[in-house]
């Protein structure tokens, strides 16, 4: 046994020493056709493998029809973003949201690194939405602040922003048949599509247009090191000398930033909160949740800090905002919905797996050789707790989470009325979350269709699968993951009961008539 893992770990190291330039080669050479079509076989024995339901929304004898089609067309060499473009389209037609298709990228070597620092993205600077198949700067980070915010994009260096909005639909799906989640996701991911199709450079030409007034500005890749002078400036001014109270008040002040950061999720590019709470400026007394995502920080503090702030102030109406808001963690929804019934409730299914190790998978297929290092010590442990979690049903396996047992709602759990605002991008635990109060008819929903389905998705853990030639990654969900209800037809997300088409003008039409519909029931 000890040889065998010494053996295992000296191959882990030789591999970790692999050079970047040989792996930057890799993905930069072109593939023949026959290493091609080896990928593509290779993806589609994993997928079957991995995901738990391939043929969800599309049959086997459909996708290896499409599968076969691409292989036959793959006759000559491609590079890796080529070869990207025929092969995301076929995989990514199974129609489940959470499989992602990623092009390697470009890595730094140790002495680019030492000389500039590490490389981000020139879309890392600005961020975009879509409206009526059109691409808006939504918001300018850093960088050229000429940039003006809600400029329409026209072109990009010399391609036309339709054509460009028109292939990236065609590279992801939502979960089943629903039609507004690839608009709004190509919209807000454009910079991560426009990297994964184009060639790497430090700048990129926008042209732009604000109202009848055209301009171009470039956006620049960032380099997180700046060169700092060691000399000494004899022009300025001394640091100040800090008494022992004053750092006691500067150490209280850092403690007090960390504690809110993490209660409410504070995101560095956007320099805002994931979780906020108020009271809207109203004739009648309205609560105002808006989470813009189920990720980052801290959440029990927050949740039963706002709702202890609704219960005190006897307010009888809720605004739940999950618009934009993609999903996030199991435990943090589950945490909310308690604060939104007052019965007892299962919040999910148990969730289905190709088998009772496939848990696993993810800790040894992974670059990280501490990880896989780690997993092969603890393999006897891990294996034990799979067999306690995975159970073997009528040759189905399924993992159990604390979650698929009966839960009890909060005692201050609110009783008043609930309204849910949804668009496009809510989706996944969004989903999940909105399906219970819809099921329920605990909410009324206003606004566009989820992107995400109501009958469940395909997440929870994943795989990260690289093919073997072109090194284009799969991340592929290994839970099915459902809430205890379900609707015919399958594959569409939850519907609003006041349908609200999204608009980029300064009103806030949703909210409106959310507000309207309260002081008109009052």
């Amino acid at each position: 046994m000890e040889k065998k893992l010494f053996l295992y770990l000296s191959i882990l190291l030789l591999s970790g020493c692999a050079s970047v330039e040989k792996y930057n080669q890799q993905i930069n050479k072109t593939h023949n056709p026959i290493d091609l079509r080896e990928d593509v076989d290779y993806a589609y024995k994993k997928l079957v493998k991995l995901h738990p339901d391939v043929y969800w929304y599309v049959s086997k004898e459909e996708l290896e029809e499409s599968i076969n089609k691409l292989k036959s067309e793959l006759t000559k060499p491609l590079t890796t973003k080529e070869f990207y473009n025929l092969f995301a389209p076929v995989f990514t037609s199974i129609k489940q949201g959470h499989l992602s298709i990623h092009v390697p990228s470009i890595k730094q070597t140790k002495e680019q690194i030492k000389e500039k620092g590490k490389r981000s993205s020139p879309f890392h600077s600005v961020s975009f939405q879509t409206s009526d198949k059109k691409l808006f700067v939504r918001k300018v980070f850093k960088g050229d602040t000429t940039i003006i915010e809600g400029s329409e994009v026209v072109k990009v260096e010399n391609e036309n922003v339709n054509d460009l909005l028109d292939s990236f639909n065609k590279l992801h799906a939502s979960d089943g048949f629903n039609k507004t989640f690839m608009p709004e996701f190509v919209g807000s991911r454009f910079g991560f599509f426009y990297s994964n199709t184009h060639k790497p450079n430090d700048s990129i030409l926008l042209h732009l247009k604000l109202k009848d007034s055209l301009y171009s500005k470039y956006i620049y890749a960032d380099y997180d090191k700046t060169k700092v002078s060691t000399k000494k400036d004899s022009t300025s001014v001394q640091d100040k000398k800090w008494s022992k109270v004053d750092k006691k008040i500067a150490k209280e002040l850092r403690k007090k930033t960390r504690k809110k950061n993490f209660k409410y999720g504070y995101n560095k590019k956007t320099k805002d909160y994931n979780r906020n709470f108020s009271f809207l400026e109203s004739d009648t007394l309205v609560g105002y949740m808006n989470i813009k995502s189920f990720t980052n920080g801290g959440y029990k503090d927050f949740y039963k800090e706002s709702f202890a702030k609704i219960d005190s102030s006897k307010c009888k109406n809720l605004v739940l905002d999950l618009r934009g808001n993609l999903g996030g963690r199991l435990t943090e929804i589950d945490d909310l919905y308690s604060y939104l019934t007052d019965k007892e409730y299962v919040f999910i299914e148990k969730s289905k797996m190709t088998g009772r190790l496939s848990f696993l998978y993810p800790y040894f297929h992974t670059k990280s050789w501490g990880t896989k290092t780690m997993a092969t010590m603890l393999s006897p442990i891990l294996g034990i707790y799979q067999m306690f979690k995975v159970k073997q049903e009528d040759g189905e396996a399924y993992f159990k989470f604390k979650h698929s047992k009966l839960r009890k709602p909060k005692p201050n759990s609110f009783k008043g009325k609930v309204y849910v605002l949804i668009d496009g991008e809510s989706f996944s635990a969004s989903s999940i979350l909105s399906t219970h109060l819809k099921a329920t008819k605990r909410a009324t929903f206003v606004g566009e269709e989820t992107g995400g389905a109501y009958n469940g998705t395909v997440a929870g853990m994943y795989a990260k699968v690289e093919l073997p030639n072109s090194r284009i990654n799969m991340r592929v969900g290994l839970m099915k993951i459902n809430a205890p209800y379900q609707i015919e037809p399958d594959g569409y997300g939850i519907k609003p009961d006041i349908s609200i088409k999204k608009t980029l003008n300064d009103k806030d039409e949703e909210l409106q008539w959310v507000i309207d519909d309260i002081e008109k029931l009052d």
